[in-house]
């Protein structure tokens, strides 16, 4: 049965002496960054006015208008890194010192501002700067994102569309509702669902109400009743009206463009967010985990994800803890941006693509162990820590996306039993999915690793299928003894010039306990696992499978 543990299978970094931080200006900014920085560890050694030399610190950074930036970086002695909070203000304003930009995506009001799982856009003058910068977004808990100094106003233009601009309308529509007797406590439930539709749905599917449907008499009522009872609101009713018209008939262009563009999420507070609403309304969500380097048996889980499910997510995260070879883990292929276009094609609605310190916290120490199935087979090769490693991360991508069904492959025959049992202990409202595998037209079965073979040996790794269909097909002539069947198969790899030295295992198992089998009288797993061209490959199929 599943168990924990602390005894992880790689070092997290060592946390070094807290960051020292003078913070310039006592307003709603200066005051909010303070607090946060103060409760990630940080040490705030001084909050000065605007015309104060600040104490000793590693790092400023200026909470002042945009207009006095400069002003106030002159009083700073050289030394520390001074950083100012304004969206569009270009870093020459903070010369002579090594300059950063911090400005978090976020509203400041009175009463402050929660920055944790927000965006945040950075920039430097340096290596170092922008490593500050990089630094200071993850102690506030935000996602950094360069913006580049020609990008910068227009970075700026969307925050405040999507902020100020945002309450002005809000405030409107209150103006309006008043006339008739609602407050805005009465909107206020209406104009959250259409933030929530919006974020999980895409601008697009999200609209609703006569002019998106095309209500030419109802939208001319609407019109007629705003002129005749706020005609100061009129021009921006029209503008609105144009604009969602444009919206709701643009094209869809694609089956993912008619559900809504994908988004790409890296956080574990980005992901739970864009979850809620489907969470809410009670929609049917699929996880299919990956490790990246997609093939077509990728894709055809996600395929049958998309027909099965109303919200499709993909993890792309390579796993370091189930690599018990570092040579392994640095040979894996990666390619996200070729990746990213194959899941888009595919219609899948979100993408939680995280760095390895975003899974692996600094500290984290703790593990998840199946037992009973996973001393055997790949266990046996790569050691215990390789399905600790899978276990552990699968647990975690469970509890983060809590999926209604998550889809495996069967090439993967002994994790995807390992994660039916880990969801079956540890109570996991999930369905496990394992699909089957998908061959090239040659028999050999789609792998990442395929893509490492060499010419000559692409053609020899077809030996290992050869090898089980040589089995299956004794079998089905009445063979019985796995014994004899062994040796069928590795007859079959001998001829192909596979050296018994490259085969890990050519192994007959209970297909449920995976308990070494002498005869079948019940489906037996036959699992095979040998290097090809350097290339470690596996393979399997089930026999005396029930129909």
């Amino acid at each position: 049965m599943p168990s924990t543990s602390a005894n992880p299978s790689f070092e997290a970094p060592a946390a070094g002496p807290p960051l020292r931080v003078a913070i310039i200006g006592r307003g709603r900014l200066g005051r909010a960054l303070a607090r946060s920085l103060t409760d990630a560890g940080a040490v705030i050694i001084g909050q000065s006015g605007r015309n104060e030399q600040p104490p000793a610190c590693e790092v400023v950074l200026l909470c002042v208008p945009e207009r006095e930036i400069a002003a106030a970086a002159a009083v700073v002695q050289p030394g520390p890194l001074v950083g100012h909070c304004s969206a569009s203000a270009p870093l020459d304003g903070l010369r002579p010192h090594e300059r950063l930009i911090l400005h978090p995506l976020m509203t400041v009001t009175s009463a402050g501002a929660h920055f944790d799982g927000a965006s945040c856009a950075i920039d430097g003058s340096s290596d170092r700067a922008l490593a500050m910068a990089q630094r200071l977004a993850t102690l506030l808990g935000m996602r950094a994102v360069r913006i580049r100094p020609e990008r910068r106003a227009l970075y700026h233009a969307a925050a405040v569309l999507a902020s100020g601009s945002l309450v002005t309308l809000e405030g409107t529509a209150e103006r309006v509702a008043a006339i008739v007797g609602i407050d805005r406590s009465g909107l206020a439930p209406l104009a959250r669902a259409a933030l929530d539709n919006w974020e999980a749905l895409g601008a697009r599917d999200a609209l609703t109400g006569p002019i998106a449907r095309g209500d030419d008499l109802t939208t001319e009522r609407l019109r007629a009743a705003v002129g005749t009872h706020a005609p100061d609101v009129l021009p921006l009713w029209e503008a609105l009206a144009n604009a969602t018209r444009a919206l709701a008939t643009e094209p869809a262009g694609s089956a993912v463009a008619a559900r809504g563009e994908m988004r790409i999420v890296r956080s574990v507070t980005d992901v739970r967010t864009a979850l809620h609403t489907a969470r809410r309304r009670g929609h049917r969500v699929g996880l299919v985990p990956t490790m990246g380097a997609l093939h077509e048996g990728h894709l055809s889980l996600m395929r049958r994800a998309r027909a099965e499910c109303d919200v499709v997510v993909v993890s792309l995260f390579v796993n370091p803890m189930q690599f018990n070879d570092k040579g392994d883990l640095a040979a894996y292929p990666r390619d996200e941006a070729g990746d990213a276009e194959l899941i888009r094609a595919v219609g899948v609605d979100l993408l939680f693509a995280p760095e390895v310190g975003e899974i692996y916290p600094d500290g984290f120490s703790s593990t998840v162990e199946v037992r009973g199935l996973t001393e055997t087979l790949e266990g046996a090769v790569r050691g215990p820590e390789h399905f600790r490693g899978v276990t552990t991360v699968v647990t975690k991508l469970l509890n983060l996306v809590r999926p209604d069904v998550a889809y495996f492959g069967q090439k993967d025959a002994q994790q995807a039993l390992v994660i039916r049992r880990l969801a079956r202990d540890l109570d996991f409202d999930t369905l496990i999915e394992v699909c089957p595998i998908v061959r090239e037209a040659d028999g050999l079965a789609l792998s990442s690793r395929n893509a490492r073979l060499s010419r000559e040996a692409r053609v020899q790794a077809t030996a290992l299928s050869e090898s089980l269909f040589a089995i299956a097909a004794a079998f089905h002539r009445g063979e019985r003894s796995t014994v004899s069947l062994s040796s069928t198969g590795r007859a079959v790899l001998v001829a192909r010039g596979v050296a018994a030295d490259e085969v890990d295992y050519l192994a007959f198992v209970n297909a449920e306990t995976l308990v070494t089998v002498e005869t079948i009288h019940e489906p037996v797993l036959v699992a095979i696992a040998a290097r090809v061209g350097g290339v470690r490959l596996i393979d399997n199929l089930v026999l005396g499978a029930r129909p």
